[in-house]
């Protein structure tokens, strides 16, 4: 059997009692300090990773808006071509248009009583005017206003036409030329 034998006083027991309390105290707050500190060291890290990735989507967010601004540029911009091709198209046909009441009109003009047309015939740009004549001087006076006129090349009037005095029938061929007959 062993004896234990306490020799120390009770003031000391105490004083080593309360030292053994305070040094437990202290490894437990230095414990939770350490727990704390790990703990607000993960808190900043989770802090700092949302920020990046919080950043990166701003980032990505504003590139799919400005590609979408960039795309209905992009759309906007085709819209405008087209649109040009189109009117250059249509200029284009226009300025070719060929506008034969021009040569409705030079004709009416230079017709004077006593010569009635009574058929315009064209293909391409050769006309042929069929018509009543009421002397053979006033055909041939029709003939010469029809070769003065610059737009009128190449006419024709058969002598077939001119055997007759009055009430001649009479058929002209003539050819246009195309700048009369544009704008």
């Amino acid at each position: 059997m062993e004896i234990k034998l306490n020799l120390i006083s009770p003031e000391k027991k105490e004083e080593i009692s309360k030292k053994n309390q305070l040094t437990a105290t202290i490894r437990i707050e230095i414990f939770l300090t350490v727990i704390l500190a790990v703990f607000l060291g993960m808190l900043l890290i989770f802090s700092y990773i949302l920020n990046l990735n919080l950043n990166s989507t701003l980032t990505a967010e504003k590139k799919s808006e400005n590609s979408g601004k960039y795309d209905k540029i992009k759309e906007l911009d085709a819209n405008f071509s087209q649109a040009n091709r189109n009117l250059t198209d249509v200029i284009s046909i226009k300025n070719s248009q060929l506008h034969w009441s021009k040569m409705f009109v030079k004709i009416n003009s230079l017709v004077f009583p006593g010569i009635k047309i009574i058929s315009v015939v064209t293909n391409d740009y050769s006309v042929s005017l069929g018509g009543i004549s009421d002397t053979r001087d006033n055909l041939m006076l029709f003939k010469d206003k029809l070769n003065s006129e610059k737009c009128f090349t190449n006419v024709n009037l058969p002598l077939a036409d001119l055997v007759g005095k009055s009430d001649i029938v009479f058929q002209i061929d003539l050819s246009i030329d195309k700048n009369c007959l544009k704008n």
